[in-house]
């Protein structure tokens, strides 16, 4: 089986794109700060079974921006064009974190091109709900903080970043073979990836959204969901929260 990895021309940008396989075409979309190749190990297995595509959304890695503020409606708008283009038919769907969210976009928006998705531990429509919980001596994690964090990350140099992003680098390149590690830096190394953060934060986390109401079409669909008693005790033991903070967040 050949490996192709390229960029794909979408019609107003160009999308880096990893490719292999035969057959039934899966597609990944990849979380809000991940990259396509933290997901080459499960591709290459796969791939033995499926065509498999995984893809860095606009402006993250060698993907091009764009000139439109960057969203989930923007960023399904790409999918669509990207599944046009490579003349896919009834491919399954599976994101993960954000890119969960990005499908649950895309399903309404497009309901008859996918056959199915898979939602791996998914943002959630309400995930905005978040930031109304009251933590005892914590702000530093708000959306709103996070916002102002990628605005400032997006005007630093390539150099600056790495320096900001290095103790995330490092944590990175335990997790992904040495060939990789060039890669994870210029990754996280990315002002327009922040630029980008920053509006996708604002437009899809800080605040419900019109299309909250509308109607998840009828596809088989795979919900994987982290365990609730885990997540609250860790996030007791390792973040400090108090029990009944950690979970009213699982809750939401």
């Amino acid at each position: 089986m050949i490996l192709i990895k390229t960029l794909v021309n979408i019609g107003d940008k160009k999308l880096e794109v990893w490719m292999k396989g035969y057959g039934r075409t899966i597609i990944i979309q990849p979380g809000m700060i991940s990259s396509l190749f933290e997901w080459e190990t499960l591709c290459e297995n796969l791939s033995r079974h499926a065509r498999v595509i995984v893809y860095n959304r606009a402006s993250c890695g060698r993907s091009d921006k764009g000139i439109i503020p960057r969203n989930c409606k923007e960023n399904a708008k790409d999918l669509n064009a990207l599944i046009k283009k490579l003349s896919i038919t009834s491919p399954i769907l599976l994101g993960h974190s954000y890119g969960g969210l990005i499908l649950q976009q895309f399903a309404q928006e497009y309901p008859n091109v996918a056959s199915g998705f898979i939602l791996v531990d998914s943002t959630s429509y309400d995930a905005y709900k978040l930031d109304e919980v009251e933590i005892d001596g914590e702000d530093g994690n708000s959306t709103e903080t996070w916002i102002e964090k990628c605005k400032t990350y997006s005007g630093l140099s390539k150099d600056d970043l790495q320096v900001e992003m290095k103790d995330w680098i490092i944590e990175l390149k335990k997790l992904l073979p040495s060939s990789r590690h060039i890669e994870v830096e210029e990754f996280m190394s990315n002002p327009s990836m922040f630029e980008s953060l920053s509006e996708e934060l604002e437009y899809d986390l800080l605040s419900g959204r019109e299309t909250n109401q509308r109607i998840f079409p009828d596809t088989p669909t795979l919900v994987i969901g982290r365990d609730p008693k885990a997540s609250i005790i860790e996030m007791v033991e390792s973040e400090g929260l108090h029990k009944a903070e950690a979970e009213e967040i699982e809750h939401i």
